[in-house]
């Protein structure tokens, strides 16, 4: 996909989640061009977006983990994907996995077990 088509889409797609409060950085000058969307009220978390042709020839926005968004004429369904990946629940899950180097390839769980097991573990080390 030539840059220009993919700066195209990612630029209708950014329109499309600022419309819905979501903040954007694009990156149109970075080859592949992409799209650093990132959570209103967590700032510093986010997501990168990026155009791949897929099968068909058809283009899809594509998450920074090579996970299939939607196809790009499907705005709505990729802002709500989007949306379901940056939720707090959804970050704190992906969090735990990368706090938890034993959990990485488990499923994602409820964060706060892996967390009370953080927590008791440098408990005990700061009674020692």
């Amino acid at each position: 996909m030539s840059a220009g088509n993919a700066s195209f889409y990612l630029g209708l797609l950014a329109r499309a989640l600022i419309n819905e409060g979501w903040r954007v950085h694009p990156h149109y000058d970075r080859d592949p061009a992409l799209l650093r969307v990132l959570c209103p009220s967590l700032p510093m978390a986010g997501d990168s977006v990026l155009v791949k042709v897929r099968e068909g020839g058809v283009p899809w926005f594509v998450g920074s983990t090579g996970d299939p968004l939607a196809p790009c004429h499907d705005l709505p369904g990729a802002v709500a994907k989007i949306g379901a990946r940056l939720t707090p629940d959804a970050m704190a899950q992906a969090i735990e996995r990368l706090a938890c180097p034993g959990r990485r390839d488990e499923p994602p769980r409820f964060p706060t077990r892996c967390l009370q097991t953080r927590q008791t573990r440098l408990r005990r080390h700061d009674d020692d």
